[in-house]
């Protein structure tokens, strides 16, 4: 009789971390991929809980929430050849996680190292059309939507958007 407890007991604790192994939630302010082996194999989740196989299928969460990025003090090229020490944000989100993972093996640095450089080309094309003035001046908000048009377009190979760019600092 002993025994036979003893026994269901352990199959009663091993079924229990199998169920937890096989359940997973996505949240609202989440995305979720679900890999077989190494390879994508659902990346649509709705919120609430999903089911996948244990010790086959992994589960990577990614947030879908707007992201933050600052990068201070970046030098860039006036159309006059005036040196401009700028210090800048970008706010973003991940809307494809599954383009996001193989443009960046799901490596948040490495993204945001891709990301940055696509927005210094972007301000790098808009300050080499412009003065120092034209920089300062009124212009900052066709400056400052350039900047947005050009990271808009190269971000979707990143499966990010691109929200914003805010130049927060401009120094000689």
């Amino acid at each position: 009789m002993g025994s036979r407890l003893n026994f269901l007991i352990v199959i009663f604790i091993v079924g229990v971390f199998v169920v937890r192994a096989s359940v997973f939630t996505v949240d609202e302010r989440e995305h979720a991929l679900k890999f077989r082996f190494g390879e994508i194999v659902q990346s649509d989740y709705e919120p609430g809980i999903h089911f996948k196989i244990p010790f086959i299928n992994d589960v990577m969460k990614y947030p879908d929430r707007i992201l933050n990025y600052d990068q201070s003090e970046e030098k860039f090229l006036t159309g006059e050849k005036k040196n401009l020490i700028v210090d800048y944000f970008i706010t973003w989100r991940i809307v494809d996680p599954g383009q996001y993972y193989r443009a960046a093996g799901g490596d948040e640095i490495f993204a945001l190292e891709r990301l940055s450089a696509i927005v210094k080309e972007g301000i790098k094309a808009q300050f080499s059309q412009r003065t120092v003035q034209e920089v300062v001046s009124a212009e900052r908000s066709e400056l400052m939507e350039g900047m947005l048009v050009q990271a808009r377009e190269s971000a979707p190979a990143l499966g990010i958007e691109v929200v914003d760019v805010r130049v927060m600092r401009i120094d000689l």
